[in-house]
């Protein structure tokens, strides 16, 4: 199962890599999405309870996310998005609980940084936020023994880094 649970988080690795390289908001989230499922099959092959129950919290906000601008969303983004983050916190300190995670704030502010980032329109800061959640997961992930998910949070920071250059940084020297 240890074997199987690696090569899914390599799989998921991919996928999440991929989604920062876009340059539309609806590619980076639904390469998200796909990589969140992933990831959530490989905390519950190794055991990791609080990371596979705030992917699944992350998953449902990135969803919403995604939806942002339909009409009832729309109306009540703010209670929508407040609503999102008390879910997320709270299942983070369920599961923590139950599980005795005493690493399960980890993922939560992971998963915070990383959904809050796609209610953003502008994806320079869309990359911004999701820079701030990445080593949250990773120290998670090596707790957790899900390896090729830390190699993923290291490559993600980079992936991250080069999307900033080439999309944010260089594009902005080029206005001055």
């Amino acid at each position: 199962m240890y074997f199987w649970a690696q090569v899914v988080g390599f799989i998921a690795v991919f996928f999440y890599l991929l989604g920062y390289l876009q340059r539309k908001r609806g590619y980076i989230l639904l390469f998200n999405l796909t990589s969140r499922v992933l990831y959530i099959l490989q905390y519950l092959m190794l055991g990791a309870f609080s990371g596979a129950v705030l992917d699944v919290a992350g998953a449902l906000s990135t969803v919403f996310a995604q939806k942002k601008d339909a009409p009832w969303i729309k109306k009540h983004l703010g209670a929508v998005i407040i609503f999102v983050n008390v879910v997320i916190v709270a299942a983070g300190i369920y599961v923590m609980v139950i599980s005795e995670d005493v690493f399960g704030f980890l993922p939560i502010l992971g998963v915070m940084f990383h959904t809050n980032a796609f209610w953003i329109d502008d994806e320079k800061k869309i990359r911004r936020l999701s820079m701030i959640g990445s080593p949250f997961w990773l120290a998670y992930n090596f707790i957790s023994s899900a390896y090729f998910s830390c190699v993923g949070d290291t490559l993600s920071m980079v992936s991250l880094g080069i999307s900033m250059y080439r999309y944010d940084r260089k594009k902005s020297k080029g206005k001055d």
